[in-house]
This record gives C-alpha cells, structure tokens and sequence, in this order.
C-alpha cells in the first residue's frame, strides 16, 4: 500500500471510529448512520464532520499515537464539542476562529486526558468534551461577536426555510404520530448524543445501533426504560430525559457497563439495571450542583458512574461474576464468545501460566486439595505423589527400608520456569513409618514463576539438589531427587503453589497447565484442571515430528494452493504484531487469524476475514491441536459462535446470548497415524454445529505433514469436498 494511500485509508477509518466510537463500536455502516442522523440539522452535522477530519489531521501532523487517532478517541471528543457549539451559534467569521481554536484545545485535552487517565487502568471517555465545552460555555459571554441560533435550537425553523410549509407539514404528520411517549422519548434521547431534538434522528441511530451489536442495541433499551421508570416513581420531570441532554446518560452507560468494559452476560445486566437509579440519582444531584455555575451537566454522570464501576471492580473477590473484556474486539457479541471460548479451554476468567506436574513419568495422586491427613486450613490446596505399582502398594519387599519405595532417590523437576528463591538442605531422611515434626517441611525448594506464583516442594532427599539459590530453571529441568525428610512417614513428593516466596506459606488455588489422567479404560488429557485423590497422572510426552511441523514461526511463509477452482493461489505469511501475539496473514484475502504455540498445544484465539478463504478452513481444522505423543487421543473444544454461524441464527442468538446461548460448535481433533520411517503424521479433526443440541453441520478435516512442515489439508463439508496444500516457501 502506498504511504498516500495508507495515510487516506487511516484518516477515513479515524473519521467513522470518531463517530461509532460514540457507542463504543468501531461498526462503519453504523458510523454512517450516526453521520446521517447528524446531518437531520444539517448546519449541526456538516459542522461535525468539518471538526473530526480537522481534528484527526492535526492528530496525525503532531504525531500523537496513530492507533488511538485512527480508533477514532481523539476526533470524537471534538466532534461533541463542535455539535453543541454548532447547535447554539451562528456561523461567522469569529465561530470559524473559535472552531479552529476550541479544536486544538479538545485535542490536547484528549492526549492529556488518555495519558492520565491510562495510568489508573481507566478508560478517558468523553472527559475532554465536557471540559473543552464548559470553557468554552463560560467564555461565550465574553464573546460579543458570537450570535445565538435559535433556528439550530428549534429545528422546525430550519425545517421551515430550507422546504417551506410544505416541508414542515410533511415533518408535523410524522412527528405527531400516535406513538407512546416513552417510545419517542427513548429515540429523542438517542438523538441529543449527536445534539439533534427529534425522534427520526435516534431512528437511524436505533438502526445503527442494531446493526453493530444487537446486545448494545437491547442494553440501549433496558438503560432507558429503567431510567424512565425510575423518573416515573420518584417523581423526576419526564422532559428533562429527552431536551436536557440528561436521557442517554442511562443509555450509554448500559452500553459502557453492559457490554463494553465488562463481558455481557445475565449477571452484569442485572448489575446494570440495579445501578441505573444510582445514576439516575447522579444526574440529579450533578445538575443542581453544576446549575450554580450555569453549567450544563451533559454526559458527566454517565462517565463518572462508569469510571466508578470500573475502578471499583478491581476490588472484588471473585472476577468470574463480574468479568472485565481483556482483549477490546469493539463488539459485545464477540467478546462474549470470546469470553465462552476461554472458560472452555482455562476453565476461569483469570490468565494463568502454565504450571506443569514436577516428575517424570506416572504417578498417584496420595492426597489431593483438603486431602484427609495434612492439606487443611491454609495449606488445603495442595497435593502429595506416590509411585504405586499394579497392585496399589507404594513400596516392594517389607517396605522397612527407604529404598524398597518406587518414588524414593527419583528426579524431581521443575513445574515450570523461574528462578529458585530458597532451598532448605541439609535434614536427614526419616526411616520409613518416622516423622520430624521439628523440621516439617524436610528439604525444600522454593521457585518463583512469575510475581505472586510461587511453587514450593518438599520432602527431598538430603544433598540432592542439582541447582542453587538465584539460579534460573527451566520446566522438566531436575532439581533434586525425592527422599523423606520432615514431615513425611514414606517417601513422596508435597507440591503446592502460593503467591509469596516463605517456605510454608499459605497455598493458592491454581490449576495445573497439561497432564495424562489414566484410567483403567482410557488416558484422557486435562487442560488446566487439579488432580484429584487417587488419580493417576503423568506428565505429556511430545511428540518431535508434530512439534515440529506445527512450529510456525515468525518470517515463514507458505505458498498456498487448492484443487477447488473457487480459491485462487495465495501466500501465507507468519508475523507477530506490537504485543508480540503471533498470527497467520493470508495475502489474497487479506484475513488473518492469531494462534498460540505453547509447545505442548497449537491453539487459534482468533480469526477476522473472508470466511471463504483457505485461511478460514485452516483456523477450523487447526483449532486445537495437541502436540502430545498419544494416538487417538481426542481433545476437545468449542468455537466461538460469530466465527461459526450466520445469517438468522446468528442474529437471533446475538440478541439473547448474554443470557442463553443455544448455538454450539463443538470441535474435536487427534492423531490417526504416524509414520516413523518417513516422519510423516495425520491428524484428524471435527467441527459439529449445533442448535438447540441438535446437528445442523458435520465438518472433517485432516491435517497432513512430515517434521519439515505441513503439507496437506483435507476438507469435507456438506456441500465441498477438496484438498489445500502448503508448500513451505521462506523458512527464517
């Protein structure tokens, strides 16, 4: 792309952000309708645009950051500003030297405003517009040139001059509709965000609204029609919900609360109908106090609410019940699949590391959290392992002697990377059936992972450590062997995780990453789960050929073919982006899709793009694939719906998805063969969609590749059958 064009492309993406961005989308046919709504007053909306693409300019002259101005954060703050000024006074020589000037002056409000608002973790919203048009408000006096404009005020006087009494007649047949008032009052307040004071300006934003996120769009009603109902029962006046530019505070905080800074789901909706009084009392107090100084109140309560319930969120014990968006994709529906996506796979919405089992080889879980004998109270969340043999026992011969137990002088790993904090040397082990309740812990390592994970083990062998204090380890690096110091009548291994580095410290409960949970009918592979008593276990053994043909690597690039006439030949190109996230690009159809090599698993986290690109078919094949040793072991997972379904379906699951989802696309792949001769492998996988639990879709797929790379995939649908090939053109 040239740099003429990138810059046209980057300003026009800025100019419609500034205005979706309003309801915190990034929709652009729903930026056109705002747009359309705007230009209802037209001397108010061609105003507006003159200030977005003034503002964004002079955003990208200065150098601010690229990314926030073509989001459109830094244009929409000047496009507020401008709207209020362009509906109160009349164009002249002195209004086009204060635009000028009021612009630069929101434009360094908002790189002010982002900067500190971005050290509290806290979103800058639309706090430069309120301060920008309050200076602006209070200095207007002062400004014997600038005229009041009554006709922008009443917009049947505009409509009276540009059409004439037929025009306003047609305008009055409509606007007197028998329509309820709260119906009308909900689009009126639509309509004053953009300053415009009739229903059909918040038709088209209800339309936009719809069109960019159908759980925005029913938020924006549940907002207001509780505020309205609150006005109703305390006896607020009616009126000041639809002229006062007080109504779409309830609106937008909906949206903010409801769908934007927190996933969507049953709980955040009750959450924010249950606040909205506290915002209607807000908007109250915050107009009577600002009245004082003859300052209008405009969208300050709603900021100010949502700024409070996000800070004050942070404070909550259980993040699961009220889960913030961690990666923004501006649309509600797809952060809730998203969201779906990852409590299938993690189980949690916290972002755990990956912890793995510290030994080689299989093991039994002797006691697990709040196990019978010593994980109570503050150590509860804690295991101890065995080695039992076919028969269940611990130990061969009499069991008198410490080498007569399976476990006894094994290695002992490290769970994961990190560095070694303590270690605890130098305690005899115990005879078989004694303890040392003076030295409880025996010989004990301490490893921090990252800040506030910690894991300890206990028990080892005395002199047997192969690290020391300050070194760095790496995971399934040994670290000791297993004895039976401490607290400990037979040899086994204590291992616990906890958020400070003392020996002893109290356990936390966090889920180990990957392991093999055997069974007397079948080895079933766990993700991020906790052992349980009397579990079998064992640690995952890799497979070399797989993990090195999954291994795609930042600079690869593949040439890409299909048998089927419908896709033309193409590259893919792998790349890392400013967050150092890894992601497949797809040169023909411009798609691209981020995925996670973690060595153990090959996931996909996200897929945006042409849906009919062998991209996408590679993104459902390739989902999640285990790199793991094992044949025909299946691993399991679920797509998120918005890459999977659409059309009707779709539309009517967007709408109730925050509190049903009915709509499911379970995905299954594992390793079918595997040829060691020629270091080729196949991995067979399948995606069933689902409605209402009944299969509407069947997909399969197999993936083919040799330890140099991947080679074939092929594709069978209801409607396709057909072959990709990769061909491994730069390899860096």
């Amino acid at each position: 792309m040239s740099g003429k064009r990138k810059n046209f492309t980057v300003l026009y993406n800025s100019v419609l952000h500034s205005y979706s961005q309003i309801f915190f989308s990034k929709n652009k046919t729903f930026a056109l309708l705002i747009i359309l709504a705007s230009f209802i007053n037209p001397a108010v909306g061609i105003w507006g645009l003159f200030a977005v693409i003034f503002t964004n300019s002079l955003a990208k002259w200065m150098e601010f950051d690229e990314q926030t101005n073509e989001d459109g954060l830094f244009g929409l703050n000047s496009l507020l500003v401008v709207l209020g000024l362009a509906v109160f006074f009349k164009v002249n020589f002195s209004f086009l030297f204060v635009f000028i000037t009021i612009n630069i002056f929101t434009l360094l409000l908002s790189v002010g405003f982002a900067n500190l608002m971005a050290r509290f973790h806290l979103p800058f919203l639309a706090f430069p517009f309120i301060f920008a048009i309050w200076v602006t408000f209070y200095v207007m006096n002062s400004y014997t040139n600038l005229e009041i404009d009554e006709g922008n005020t009443f917009l049947l006087n505009d409509v009276f001059k540009i059409g004439g009494q037929s025009l306003l007649s047609i305008y009055e047949s409509f606007d007197t509709l028998p329509i309820p008032e709260f119906i009308t009052g909900y689009f009126k307040s639509l309509s004053a965000i953009v300053f415009q004071f009739n229903w059909i300006a918040g038709v088209f934003i209800a339309i936009g609204l719809f069109v960019g996120s159908r759980i925005s769009f029913s938020l924006s009603l549940i907002g207001y029609l509780t505020g309205y109902f609150y006005y109703m029962i305390v006896g607020e006046n009616l009126n000041n919900l639809h002229y006062g530019y007080i109504g779409f505070n309830f609106i937008l905080f909906a949206i903010a609360v409801g769908a934007f800074y927190f996933v969507s789901k049953r709980k955040v909706h009750l959450a924010v109908i249950i606040l909205t009084p506290v915002l209607g009392l807000t908007i109250t107090g915050l107009s009577g106090f600002l009245a004082v100084f003859g300052l209008p109140v405009f969208a300050l309560p709603f900021m100010f609410m949502t700024v409070l319930v996000i800070y004050t969120m942070n404070f909550t014990t259980n993040f699961s019940t009220f889960p913030k968006v961690i990666y923004q994709t501006y649309s509600p529906e797809k952060n809730l699949y998203n969201y779906s996506n990852y409590i299938e796979r993690f189980g949690s919405n916290q972002q755990y590391s990956r912890i793995g089992l510290p030994f080689y080889g299989k093991w039994n879980v002797w006691q697990g959290h709040e196990g019978k004998h010593t994980h109570k109270g503050e150590w509860k969340n804690a295991w101890d392992f065995v080695i039992l043999d076919k028969d269940g026992n611990t130990f061969k011969n009499d069991g008198f002697l410490l080498e007569d137990y399976y476990c006894f002088n094994a290695p002992v790993v490290a769970p994961a990377d990190g560095n070694v904090v303590k270690i605890v040397d130098g305690i005899t082990d115990n005879a078989p059936g004694d303890v040392n309740m003076n030295q409880n812990w025996g010989n004990t390592i301490v490893i921090k992972h990252e800040e506030h994970l910690f894991s300890q083990i206990s028990h080892l062998k005395e002199d047997s450590f192969k690290v020391k204090e300050g070194d760095f380890v790496k995971r399934g690096q040994q670290i000791a062997n297993l004895g039976n110091s401490g607290r400990s009548p037979q040899p086994h291994i204590h291992f616990q995780l906890q958020a400070t580095p003392y020996i002893g410290s109290k356990t936390i409960k966090y889920p180990l990453s990957y392991y093999i949970k055997h069974t007397d009918d079948e080895d079933v592979f766990s993700s991020f789960d906790y052992p349980l008593e009397e579990e079998n276990l064992s640690d995952i053994k890799i497979n070399k050929v797989l993990n090195k043909a999954f291994k795609l690597i930042p600079g690869m690039v593949f040439e890409i073919t299909s048998n089927n006439p419908e896709f033309e030949h193409t590259e893919w190109e792998i790349n890392t982006d400013a967050y150092n996230l890894t992601y497949i690009k797809c040169s023909e159809s411009g798609a691209y899709a981020y995925f996670v090599n973690d060595g153990t698993m090959l996931y996909f986290t996200s897929f945006e793009g042409d849906k009919n690109s062998m991209l996408y078919y590679f993104y459902l094949s390739s989902f999640k694939i285990f790199l793991g040793d094992y044949f025909k072991l299946k691993v399991n997972d679920v797509l998120p719906l918005h890459n999977v379904f659409k059309g009707k379906t779709k539309l009517v699951q967007d709408i109730i998805a925050p509190y049903y989802q009915y709509c499911t696309a379970n995905y299954e792949s594992f390793l079918v063969e595997i040829d060691k001769n020629s270091n080729s492998f196949s991995v067979a996988a399948t995606l069933d969609k689902k409605v209402f639990n009944r299969s509407i879709e069947q997909m399969s797929f197999k993936i083919s590749g040799n330890e140099n790379s991947l080679t074939q995939i092929e594709v069978k649908t209801t409607q396709l059958v057909f072959n990709i090939i990769l061909k491994l053109k730069l390899n860096y």
